[in-house]
C-alpha cells in the first residue's frame, strides 16, 4: 500500500483535547477523532492564551467604523488588540503547517459564518464573517486546507479537504528534497488526480516542470499553481473524464469489461452509484495490471482508508434477534 506522510494539522484544542470552551466543555468531532492517529496536531486555544478563564464570559464580534473588534458585552473589554497579537506572534513562529480544523461559529476561529453585530449590546447582525485569529490564518495561508469542524461532516467537504492535505503534506516532503526528480515523481503520482480538478492548470505545471527554469523558482511556481489548482473540488464531469482516461490505459479488457465500466460512469453520473464504487473498480483493474506501482497514485488512493470509518455503523446488527 502506499506510504502516506504524516499531515501537521493546526486545531481548535476544544475540538476533542480540552474543556477550553466558554461553558467548559469538549466540542466533539468525528473527524478530529478519525485522525488522530494519522497526523500530528498542534493544539490552540487562542481566548486561553490571551488570559481569559475557564468558564469565561462569552465574546462577540462586532463591527465599529468599518473595523472588526472582539468585545466581551458582560465586562465592556475590548480583546481585539490582545487577540490580533497573540495571533500574528503565533503564526510567526507556527512553523510547517499543512491544514487547519477550527472551531465553527466561533469569534476567534470561525472561517466564515461568525456572527458580526452592530454593536455590544441588543444589536442585530450584520453580516458573517471570519474569526479574528482565522483572519490572519486565512490571509497567511492562501490556497490551504481550512475548514470547521461542522462543515467536515458532510463527505464531500471532508473528502475534498483530506485530499488536499494529503497532497499539501506529500509536496512538503518533495520540498524538503529539494529534487527535480522527486518532483518529477510527486506529478506523475499525482497526474490523474489532478485531472479531476482543472486541466488548464494541470497543463501549465506540466509545461512548467518542462521549461528547464531553476530549482528555486521552479519549486516556487509549482506550488503556487498547486495552491489554484486544489482551491475548489474536482468537478463530477472531470472526474468522469479521468475516470475513462485511466481505464482506457488498461491493456488488453474485454468488450464486457468496457461496456459494463462505461455503463457504471452513466450511473455514477446519475448519482445512482457512489464515487467509491468507480473508484474500487478503478483499483482492481489497476492492481490487476500495474501490481503493486498501483498504489502509488493519489486518484486511487488519495488518504488512508481508515480516516473514512465505517460507512454504516448498524450494518452488522441483527435486527431480527430477540
Amino acid at each position: 500500500m502506499r506510504k502516506f506522510p504524516r499531515p501537521t494539522v493546526l486545531v481548535s484544542k476544544c475540538l476533542e483535547f480540552d474543556n477550553v470552551r466558554y461553558n467548559a466543555q469538549i466540542v466533539h468531532s468525528q473527524i478530529v477523532r478519525d485522525l488522530m492517529p494519522f497526523v500530528d496536531f498542534i493544539k490552540v486555544c487562542p481566548e486561553i492564551e490571551i488570559g481569559l478563564g475557564v468558564p469565561r464570559d462569552s465574546l462577540r464580534l462586532i463591527k465599529k467604523n468599518g473595523e472588526y473588534r472582539l468585545i466581551q458585552p458582560k465586562t465592556g473589554e475590548d480583546l481585539t488588540e490582545r487577540m490580533n497579537t497573540f495571533t500574528c506572534n503565533f503564526l510567526d513562529k507556527l512553523g510547517d503547517i499543512d491544514g487547519f480544523i477550527f472551531k465553527g461559529i466561533s469569534p476567534s476561529m470561525g472561517v466564515d459564518d461568525v456572527k458580526v453585530y452592530a454593536g455590544a449590546y441588543m444589536a442585530p447582525v450584520v453580516e458573517r464573517s471570519a474569526g479574528l485569529f482565522a483572519r490572519q490564518v486565512i490571509a497567511r495561508y492562501p490556497g490551504y486546507p481550512i475548514e470547521e469542524n461542522e462543515r467536515l461532516r458532510n463527505s464531500r467537504i471532508s473528502h475534498h479537504f483530506l485530499t488536499q492535505l494529503y497532497t499539501f503534506a506529500a509536496f512538503r516532503q518533495v520540498k524538503a528534497e529539494y529534487s527535480l526528480d522527486a518532483l518529477l515523481e510527486f506529478h506523475k503520482n499525482n497526474r490523474f488526480l489532478f485531472m479531476t480538478y482543472n486541466t488548464e492548470i494541470l497543463i501549465g505545471m506540466s509545461e512548467l516542470l518542462g521549461s528547464g527554469k531553476e530549482t528555486g523558482s521552479l519549486f516556487g511556481e509549482y506550488e503556487s499553481l498547486l495552491k489554484q489548482l486544489m482551491r475548489k473540488p474536482g468537478s463530477l464531469i472531470l472526474k468522469i473524464e479521468t475516470a475513462r482516461n485511466m481505464f482506457s490505459m488498461f491493456a488488453d479488457t474485454t468488450q464486457a469489461e468496457n461496456s459494463f465500466f462505461e455503463d457504471m460512469l452513466g450511473r455514477f453520473k446519475n448519482n445512482w452509484i457512489s464515487e467509491d464504487a468507480v473508484i474500487e473498480v478503478l483499483r482492481m483493474f489497476s492492481s490487476r495490471f500495474y501490481g503493486v506501482d498501483s498504489y502509488e497514485d493519489t486518484f486511487l488512493y488519495p488518504y488512508p482508508e481508515e480516516i473514512k470509518g465505517q460507512v454504516d455503523e448498524s450494518r452488522d446488527k441483527d435486527y431480527w434477534d430477540k
